[in-house]
């Protein structure tokens, strides 16, 4: 079965200003936290959920977006 996009990324948890926490859990693995633009993800992994949301709000004050075209 082929891996999609979402299961990728992680499953939805919140949302701080435009940016998602999602959260990707694996058999038999700590779980992984990150915060996702788009489908890329800016930042993590993090350990927990408060963690990557403090990361995010920094994020949005610093107006850091994911940039496709940034080399």
């Amino acid at each position: 079965m082929a891996m999609t996009a979402k299961s990728k990324i992680g499953k939805y948890v919140c949302r701080v200003g435009y940016l998602d926490i999602r959260q990707r859990m694996a058999h038999k693995k700590s779980t992984e936290v990150f915060v996702v633009h788009g489908r890329y993800a800016i930042a993590g992994p993090y350990s927990s959920v408060q963690v990557a949301k403090i990361e995010a709000e920094q994020c949005v004050k610093q107006g850091l977006k994911h940039d496709k075209y940034r080399k």
